[in-house]
């Protein structure tokens, strides 16, 4: 009778213990399904960050097409945008590169955009040429 008792507490710690390692399997997908849920939301919301920070840049140039300071580290929405800017000389065309970098917790996305500057009549404009 002894050895029944002694089979019936191992079937009820081996439940046990399936239990508890269910439990933590299960509690372990559902913080990553929601990591990654969180991750996907900044990644979008760091890709808007940084597509106003361009936007800003293109105000800028619109007001003064001379401008090329670009922006430090300017706090936008919960995040935060940084724009470099680099003037580029190309067989007597003038191009100018404009990287922005949107970040928002532990995501960033950059967008950049290639311009070229046309003159025409004594008037400066700048011209998209490419976008990524």
């Amino acid at each position: 009778m002894n050895r029944f008792g002694d089979e019936g507490q191992i079937v009820v710690r081996l439940l046990i213990a399936v239990f508890t390692l269910t439990l933590i399997g299960g509690s372990i997908y559902y913080v990553l399904q929601n990591y990654q849920q969180n991750q996907q939301v900044y990644h979008r919301k760091a890709l808007s960050i940084s597509e106003y920070g361009l936007m800003m840049a293109f105000e800028e140039l619109g007001k003064s097409p001379s401008w090329s300071k670009g922006f430090p580290k300017t706090d936008y929405d919960g995040g935060w945008y940084l724009v470099k800017m680099e003037k580029i000389t190309s067989n007597d065309t003038l191009f100018l590169s404009i990287t922005s970098e949107g970040h928002l917790k532990s995501a960033a996305e950059i967008v950049k955009c290639i311009l070229s500057l046309n003159v025409t009549g004594g008037d400066s404009v700048w011209t998209r040429r490419s976008m990524q």
